[in-house]
């Protein structure tokens, strides 16, 4: 230690100490002892006399008061100044009376001196007054009457100061202070009868450690900051260093941590040296585990170990203090870059043994690294993210290279090797490489958590551009082979069992599920790359219109065979063909990932998937109906006889039919009791069809009506028989939502009279002439007015004919033209020429504007006028030739 330091080590025990004198000399042995400076004690003393002094003020107090006469002596030691005692109170003072000799002077006359006198210490007289200086109080005055000899006496006002020289004393530096806290310990240490040292200071050792520290105002922060340090550079092979010496230290430290002055110049240097000691400390401890696997994560008692011995750094890591020297190293930033380093160490270790893998090694090690982080990495997380350091990104993104380069190579190497012709193989294939592809994507979910910048575990789908093909492929193989080991129909039992209102095949649900299968592999897989998305939706799209396809042909072959409940597997068959039909078009959209297509595709490729997809479902949906169809025929020939006694009733005259009431019914009662039968019927069947299937049955139960009715109607029959039927089959046909017209409309014929025919086509007729629109076509004005004559059933028509439109493409010249026009009441059936005249205008000889501005009346009966289909035709002749 420097002199320097010692001098004001010694110096400060001197003066903290003085008040003691026998306190003081232990103190000084003790200082001796622990500095090794024994041999020059004494020189260190003598330096450290100027810090202190002591100064003794004489004043005379009375009438005899001769302060100018008095003088103070040393009895043992050299004389002194007056008043001066100097550094050791451990003196007397010895007052009397003698005679002053005054000097003789040079070239001059003396003087007397008899009156003058002078108090000196003589050891001749015994009657002197004598008093030590170590009994007087400091700073406080004592009056003492003081007895000279020789019968004089002074009355004395004496009082003892110290002058304290502190502030002379060199400051202690850092270094000096820190080496003397490491003395002081390792003396105790090499004194302490125990094994280990618990770091506390015995007495005086104590007394004198903090006496310094309160004699230079060093904090007690600061004290602690140094005892840290020297506790953390501590040499076990001397003696062992107990650990709780060192939290007990950390303890008070972060007691006194607020009470510290940021400014005292001690403090900066003091946390400098504790940053070098402490980072030292870092190294020792995280030497043993410079080998440790910190990644991929194993179990959380891994971490045990390295966080005990880490805790008493990490406490010194997270004081307050180190935040107010921002621009100074701390032992925070370095123990995390040292656990960033093992830690990235550990990733780049794993990666290399990542590349050394083959196929299914590295697939089986990609899912262990998976589940690995899924639950073991929770502890690892908190333990590193203590220290400021994202475990799962800061591994992931060294380990990001290996991994890529590792995956790409195994793929690529495993489709040169694999036997495309083997089925086995290429399932094994989609298997293994669809699990991986869902491993990396979770592992991507999870660095993407941790807003990582862009690595190439972000482009892992590219990785997998060629293998695609096979994963589809393997869908539908698989799919194809399950949906043939689906339950049959002869294995379903009684549909009623499934509780089921309409009744399905019991193998309808494993089928579904099926479908379901290829859409959540689809989905676990998320794709995000347009080439993935465009082959797998399509291609799911595909296999399930496919399975369909296979799940309705195996449905319709079982149905078809001859059974003794046939009735029931073709309702069966039929309603299972159709919920696999719905099951696909309602969720195809949500089965093949539209809305991930719609997100990441482009739209000429997006409209390309969606024409693909319509018309795949479009050709299953005809497929299908087209089976469909054909059961239900065979369906509604098992219910001929229904059928057949239903078009009977219909077609038998109203009296054979209903004998059995012995009385004769009106036809609507007739008509009623057919279409309840009817309705009986079609209800079962809308109880045993799903609704789109039950349309279509309906069409093969009406054209099955239909041919029965045309092999039972009879022929040559009044109106009212065709009449009957035609109401009875129009009702069936709307509950039945049929639109066909052809035997409707024959019996509609059928039904009329003759006149009613008549009416009908004339009114047909007049709903065909446009009576806005003539074009270029001549055309008559007419006024007509009717008038209904009194106290007779007749309607009087008045009509005035006033001309004709301009006739421009005859000619005159070379043509015969006589215009004239007529008017007739249609049809003559209702208008006999007898009873009715048809009356004509006057000629209008070679005239291309013929005007008339003629009057005619014509009576109608008022039930022919109101008659739908009773008609006025004006007609225009030229020489009894019809123009228009």
């Amino acid at each position: 230690m420097r002199e320097e330091a010692l001098e004001s080590i010694c110096a400060a025990l001197s003066i903290s100490f003085s008040e003691d004198p026998t306190h003081l000399e232990a103190i000084i042995d003790r200082f001796a002892e622990i500095f090794k400076v024994r041999d020059r004690l004494n020189v260190l003393r003598k330096k450290c006399e100027k810090f202190q002094t002591y100064t003794l003020d004489l004043r005379s107090v009375g009438q005899g008061a001769c302060p100018e006469n008095v003088y103070a002596y040393l009895i043992e030691w050299v004389t002194v100044v007056l008043r001066e005692i100097g550094s050791n109170k451990d003196i007397s003072l010895k007052f009397g009376l003698i005679q002053k000799k005054e000097p003789k002077k040079v070239g001059g006359v003396s003087r007397s001196a008899s009156l003058l006198r002078k108090f000196a210490f003589s050891e001749k007289k015994s009657s002197d007054e004598i008093l030590k200086i170590s009994i007087f109080p400091l700073d406080v005055s004592v009056r003492k009457n003081l007895n000279l000899g020789g019968g004089k006496a002074i009355l004395m006002e004496m009082t003892l100061r110290r002058n304290d020289h502190r502030s002379m004393i060199p400051q202690m530096e850092s270094d000096d202070f820190l080496e003397m806290t490491t003395k002081f310990h390792e003396w105790q240490a090499d004194n302490s009868e125990c094994e280990q040292y618990d770091g506390n200071l015995g007495d005086p050792t104590f007394s004198m450690f903090y006496s310094i520290a309160f004699f230079f105002e060093i904090p007690s922060f600061v004290l602690k900051l140094t005892e840290m340090t020297c506790f953390l550079v501590w040499d076990d092979e001397k003696k062992k260093l107990d650990e709780k010496a060192l939290a007990d230290v950390m303890l008070k430290m972060t007691a006194c941590e607020s009470e510290v002055d940021l400014q005292h110049p001690l403090l900066n240097p003091s946390l400098i040296y504790l940053n070098d000691c402490t980072c030292n400390t870092i190294r020792c401890i995280l030497e043993p585990y410079s080998n440790e696997p910190f990644f991929p994560p194993v179990s959380s008692s891994r971490l045990k170990s390295i966080n005990i011995s880490l805790k008493l750094i990490a406490e010194i890591c997270v004081l307050d203090v180190w935040d107010e020297f921002e621009n100074e190293a701390n032992p925070s930033n370095f123990l995390s870059s040292e656990l960033k380093r093992l830690l990235e160490k550990s990733a780049e270790k794993y990666g290399e043994t990542l590349k050394k893998m083959e196929f299914h090694e590295l697939c089986r090690q990609i899912q262990v690294l998976w589940m690995s982080l899924s639950n073991e990495s929770h502890s690892y997380y908190i333990f590193f993210h203590q220290f400021g350091i994202n475990y799962i990104g800061t591994a992931m993104m060294r380990l990001d290279e290996s991994l890529a380069i590792a995956t790409k190579a195994s793929l690529k190497s495993r489709l040169a090797d694999i036997n495309l012709r083997n089925a086995t193989e290429l399932e094994n294939l989609t298997k293994t490489t669809m699990r991986l592809f869902v491993t990396l994507r979770n592992l991507l979910n999870m660095v993407e958590s941790f807003h990582l910048p862009e690595c190439h575990l972000f482009h892992f789908e590219e990785w997998f551009t060629e293998i695609t093909v096979f994963w589809t492929f393997s869908w539908r193989e698989v799919t194809q082979k399950m949906v043939e080991r689906t339950i049959t129909l002869d294995e379903d039992g009684d549909s009623v069992k499934y509780g089921a209102r309409r009744p399905l095949p019991a193998g309808l649900y494993s089928f579904l599920c099926i479908q379901k299968g290829i859409s959540d592999d689809m989905a676990r897989l998320e794709f995000t790359l347009p080439h993935h998305l465009v082959i797998c939706s399509t291609s799911v799209v595909n296999i399930m219109c496919q399975n369909i396809n296979a799940y309705a042909k195996k449905l319709f072959s079982e149905a078809m065979r001859s059974h003794e409940e046939k009735a029931s597997r073709l309702v069966r068959a039929t309603n299972g063909i159709e919920q696999a039909m719905c099951f696909v078009e309602e969720g195809y959209r949500r089965f093949a990932q539209f809305q991930r297509v719609e997100e990441y595709v482009d739209v000429d490729e997006l409209a390309a998937v969606r024409t693909t997809s319509t018309r795949l479902l479009k050709s299953t949906r005809d497929t299908c109906e087209s089976q469909i169809s054909t059961l239900l025929s065979h369906f509604v020939q098992l219910k001929t006889d229904i059928v057949t006694r239903i078009a009977k009733n219909l077609c038998a005259d109203g009296k054979e039919s209903m004998k059995s009431y012995m009385r004769e019914v009106t036809s609507s009662e007739r008509i009623e009791s057919i279409l309840e039968c009817c309705y009986g019927l079609v209800d079962d069947v809308r109880c045993l069809l799903l609704p789109n299937c039950f349309k279509l049955s309906t069409q093969h139960f009406a054209a099955s009506l239909e041919t029965q009715i045309r092999k039972n109607i009879r022929q040559r029959q009044p109106a009212e028989y065709y009449s009957n039927i035609y109401i009875a089959l129009k009702y069936i046909y709307e509950f039945l939502e049929i639109d066909d017209l052809e035997l409707l409309s024959d019996l509609h014929l059928n039904s009329f009279s003759t006149k009613d025919l008549i009416l009908s086509y004339y009114d047909s007729l007049c709903e065909k002439i446009d009576r806005t629109r003539f074009g270029n076509a001549p055309h008559v004005d007419v006024h007509i007015s009717y008038v209904k004559l009194e106290n007779e059933e007749t309607i009087a028509i008045q009509i005035k004919l006033v001309k004709m439109s301009p006739i421009e493409w005859i000619d005159v010249l070379s043509d015969r033209v006589d215009y004239f026009v007529r008017l007739e009441l249609f049809p003559k059936i209702l208008f006999p020429s007898n009873k009715f005249d048809s009356p004509t205008t006057n000629p209008m000889p070679q005239s291309t504007r013929p005007q008339w501005k003629q009057l005619f009346e014509i009576h109608v009966p008022l039930e022919c006028f109101f008659l739908r289909g009773a008609c006025l035709a004006i007609s225009v002749f030229d020489h009894e030739r019809y123009v228009a």
